[in-house]
């Protein structure tokens, strides 16, 4: 077979398929909008955090009020906004691309 870019005779490439589907596999039960798990597994991936992490979570934080407070600014239009900030911001931003 002569490839018709480059004119140039050679093999031809095979797909490479796997017997494998990627992602969860899912049927509808016959009759029935709902969807049935089919693998034969059950769900028991779960997420551990080490000590450490459960720590500086701990010191993290959160203060609802300062949150209320700055969507009350927000709403009024009394947020201030730094322009110069926010294109400093976007400036290390397209640095990274």
């Amino acid at each position: 077979m002569v490839d018709s870019i480059s004119n140039v005779g050679g093999r031809v490439p095979t797909p490479i398929k796997s017997d494998e589907t990627k992602g969860d596999r899912v049927r509808l039960e016959p009759g029935s909008n709902k969807v049935a798990n089919t693998d034969t597994e059950s769900n028991t991936d779960r997420v551990e955090l080490s000590a450490e992490a459960k720590t500086e979570l701990d010191k993290a934080g959160f203060d609802s009020e300062k949150v209320e407070r700055i969507k009350q600014a927000l709403s009024d239009g009394n947020y201030p906004i730094d322009a110069r900030k926010i294109a400093e911001g976007f400036a290390e931003i397209e640095q990274l691309l």
